[in-house]
């Protein structure tokens, strides 16, 4: 993903389900990750392994803040 710009990811798991969420530059950078050669082939094996449904969305971020508690 780097060599496409992705700028972080990340993925937590409970059970069967996973949400991960990457981050990205520009829709065009998404787009170049999703029809590198080696991505397709992931995807595949992801499908065939370990995935029988999945979701893609693609959304802004309008706005982030984090709160912090000790």
């Amino acid at each position: 993903m780097g060599k496409y710009g992705c700028i972080g990811f990340e993925s937590v798991s409970e059970g069967n389900r996973e949400i991960s969420v990457s981050y990205w530059p520009d829709l065009e950078s998404i787009e170049n990750w999703k029809n590198d050669p080696e991505h397709v082939e992931a995807q595949k094996q992801g499908q065939q392994r370990w995935y029988s449904s999945y979701q893609i969305r693609i959304a802004n971020i309008e706005r982030e803040y984090e709160n912090t508690y000790d």
